[in-house]
């Protein structure tokens, strides 16, 4: 009777954990193209359990202000990098290039307010290009403020519709809140694209374990099977799946 109870137990921590593992993998390819958006050198980190509620955190600044009017002391100001592009953008507020160069820079060390305030401006002058709005779109998003950066994400896709890092980028603001139909339908178009988008059939996958379709996730996860047998992601997803009713 005592280890019945202890299997019993055992699966529910083991499911607790297989749970938690899918929520937290979704991928965030946008930050992989770094070197047209950010020059980050990395991957964007995934999605934390406490991302998924869309809103704003608590005390976030109004970006609407003029770029050289907050030079509050953070990490990411101090440094002489920060100094010297701040400089630069503040002494040439009308060069795209030295606004747009702040931007990265800043979000590269994940400084998003004042990433913000100089992507504003470089878009200011030059409202169109794809890359300053899609690394507008990672400021957001990486703010929590998934609804501006599904705005910007959508202002790039405009301008270029078959980027699937973009796309799926904007399917992942509507997995963060919580709108797994749209999510996977933004992941579609990004493998419509790209059949073989591995972080496209990640992301539909755990929407649809999330959203409890079972035919979407068994396709997503034959899918995975093929792309990538041995990530421990395609293993987590597998079981999620074999649990479902």
């Amino acid at each position: 009777m005592s280890k019945n109870v202890l299997y019993c137990a055992l699966g529910i921590i083991l499911g607790f954990f297989l749970g938690f593992f899918v929520v937290n993998s979704i991928t965030r390819p946008g930050a992989q193209v770094a070197s047209a958006r950010a020059s980050s050198g990395g991957a964007a980190v995934p999605l934390k359990p406490e991302q998924m509620n869309g809103q704003l955190p608590p005390g976030h600044p109004d970006v609407g202000s003029a770029a050289g009017d907050d030079r509050s002391a953070t990490a990411a100001s101090t440094s002489a990098e920060a100094q010297a592009v701040m400089d630069k953008a503040d002494r040439n507020p009308k060069d795209f290039d030295a606004q747009a160069e702040a931007g990265r820079v800043f979000y590269r060390l994940q400084d998003y307010d004042k990433a913000a305030l100089y992507l504003k401006r470089a878009l200011l002058i030059m409202g169109n290009d794809f890359d300053t709005l899609a690394l507008m779109g990672d400021v957001k998003y990486d703010a929590q403020d998934y609804a501006a950066a599904a705005t910007f994400y959508e202002r790039a896709l405009a301008i270029k519709p078959n980027s699937p890092d973009v796309r799926t980028d904007l399917g992942n603001t509507y997995f963060n809140r919580k709108d797994y139909d749209h999510a996977i339908a933004e992941y579609r178009k990004s493998v419509a694209v790209d059949p073989n988008h591995l972080n496209s059939w990640k992301n539909i996958a755990a929407a649809a374990l999330q959203k409890g379709d079972k035919a979407a996730a068994s396709e997503a996860v034959e899918k995975l099977s093929a792309l990538a047998p041995q990530s421990p992601e395609t293993a987590a997803y597998r079981q999620k799946l074999a649990e479902m009713p």
